[in-house]
């Protein structure tokens, strides 16, 4: 690719006061476009041919129609080129010229003209912009430069890593005018006589601006749990295309900690203003999760929000602890159609305005509750985060498939033994009772995870080797439920050489009372399991 410089070498500034736009449609000249071809003829140019010089900047458009087509590509916007031989005649009688261009910037994916909607001053660019008015099919359009900062704008928005090549191509004089404020479109559905909100009233930390980008620190996410990316490149992946997610996986994972620390991200690097937390239960309804009427003070009834409207108003994530602990359909209500993106009419009244309450989305960031036509409006960064335990899905409520479908799922599965040998080896305890607490991951008849780990290790430094049984009773032991009587027998017989008499009677009691056993399932056994 060659390397285009709109500069003019003394000043630093463009030197170009208007833009053009070429617009193919061949397959040939699409397919040299899309294989980034050094020098690539356009043909079909009847305009401008004396006006357009060497070195002039292009933005190339993808158009045609694809059905008619062997070769498929997205039409729109997708590119920067330069004009590397000027207009020349074709051959052919009447204003019919070639251009010859080469590529200085591709997109992996075009803008179309729905993507500029948002864009004030994109409406009305030949072959790119919205139209409000009648369209010429021609080959090349001149673009004012106002209208050519609009489109590099709506570039960078979408293609953020662009902005250095941009300053290159640009310079720094017409990049300030692109990076500055752009008045941006949003758009609304409404009937005659509504409402219409003006940006000035989402309310919250107005001083902080928000992104549009989920691009968290994965390091933040997983601190010391010592675990493969993966799940975390899924969920951020996830949040980027608008999806809620659920975090599945056997208990002790980290599921919750690392929604937690997701949504610290999320707010560290202003995608979201904050997260709150709350634990799912079955007594559940929509009061809790939506609202409903409660008296005041002063003995009136009035409407009191759930915990889901809570968190549009703030602006935060919601994380919900154990989500399949609540009965689904008698919990979530009119929230199926919520998160599915749609908006609701609520069956409550703010009594001091007398609307109607009404939860809609729009294309902004922020959520709000907008008091004077009682409606919270959901902006495009708010999520629901749940997690759920896998060895307990069955037991608990099950989750409708009309839910199941507002969410995407992430497992998150106990990591490979390696690294949780990384964090056994980490912890400040000797060698002698790394070597146990290995055993114990070892000889576990049930995955232990991270969660869990780090939580008998923490005991163990502070107890030291006299607390190595209250530390087993403790964290692991109760994992074993639902588990089979020689399935515990053998792996305490497997460990029990660790303890002394006194925490060996210690052990022994807890496992009778806590599984409700004999003691004479675990009397120390013969040599099979001696050490």
């Amino acid at each position: 690719m060659s390397q285009l410089s709109l500069l003019d070498e003394e000043n630093g500034q463009n030197t170009f006061d208007n833009f053009y736009s070429i617009r193919t449609k061949t397959p040939e000249s699409v397919s040299r476009i899309l294989a980034e071809e050094s020098s690539i003829e356009i043909e079909g140019i009847n305009l401008f041919e004396n006006d357009i010089n060497l070195n002039q900047p292009i933005f190339i458009v993808l158009g045609g129609d694809k059905a008619k087509s062997e070769v498929y590509w997205n039409t729109g916007l997708i590119g920067i080129g330069k004009v590397i031989k000027k207009p020349y005649d074709s051959g052919y009688s009447g204003r019919n010229y070639r251009i010859q261009i080469s590529i200085e910037l591709l997109m992996s994916e075009p803008l179309s003209r729905h993507d500029l909607l948002h864009y004030a001053n994109s409406y009305n660019i030949i072959g790119i912009g919205p139209m409000t008015k009648w369209e010429p099919n021609q080959a090349i359009s001149r673009i004012e430069q106002n209208k050519a900062v609009t489109l590099v704008r709506a570039m960078l928005d979408k293609y953020p890593l662009l902005e250095d090549r941009m300053k290159e191509i640009f310079g720094e004089s017409f990049m300030q005018n692109v990076i500055e404020e752009h008045q941006y479109l949003i758009p609304y559905s409404y009937r005659y006589g509504e409402y219409i909100p003006t940006s000035e009233e989402v309310t919250g930390e107005e001083d902080i601006e928000l992104i549009d980008i989920y691009e968290p620190d994965f390091d933040n996410v997983t601190v010391d749990l010592k675990m493969n990316n993966t799940p975390i490149m899924s969920f951020k992946n996830y949040i980027n295309i608008g999806k809620h997610i659920i975090f599945t996986g056997p208990p002790g994972t980290g599921k919750t900690t690392l929604a937690e620390n997701a949504g610290s991200e999320a707010k560290r690097i202003n995608y979201i203003t904050d997260y709150t937390v709350t634990t799912a239960t079955a007594d559940w309804s929509t009061f809790e999760t939506i609202g409903g009427y409660m008296p005041n003070s002063d003995g009136k009834l009035e409407f009191e929000e759930g915990i889901f409207l809570k968190s549009i108003r703030e602006n935060k994530w919601l994380i919900i602890d154990e989500f399949n602990r609540a009965d689904a359909d008698k919990a979530f209500g009119q929230l199926f159609t919520v998160l599915s993106g749609k908006n609701v009419e609520l069956p409550f009244k703010d009594t001091e305005t007398n609307h109607n309450i009404s939860i809609k989305s729009y294309e902004g960031l922020r959520s709000y509750y907008n008091k004077s036509t009682s409606t919270y409006w959901v902006g495009r960064n708010w999520r629901v985060i749940g997690t759920m335990n896998t060895f307990d899905k069955n037991s608990l409520y099950e989750m409708s498939f009309a839910l199941m479908r507002r969410f995407a799922f992430v497992n998150i599965p106990v990591p490979d033994q390696h690294h949780l040998i990384e964090l056994i080896n980490s912890s400040n305890t000797t060698h002698e009772t790394k070597q146990f607490v290995k055993d114990v991951l070892f000889y576990s008849p049930t995955p232990i995870g991270p969660a869990v780990l780090k939580e008998f290790l923490s005991y163990i430094e502070i107890a030291n080797e006299a607390g190595l049984g209250e530390a087993l009773c403790g964290s692991i032991f109760p994992q074993f439920e639902g588990l089979l009587v020689h399935q515990i027998e053998e792996f305490y017989k497997r460990i029990m050489h660790y303890f002394s008499e006194d925490q060996k009677k210690v052990i022994i009691s807890y496992l009778n009372d806590f599984f409700e056993l004999t003691v004479g399932n675990f009397e120390e056994s013969d040599d099979e399991f001696d050490n």
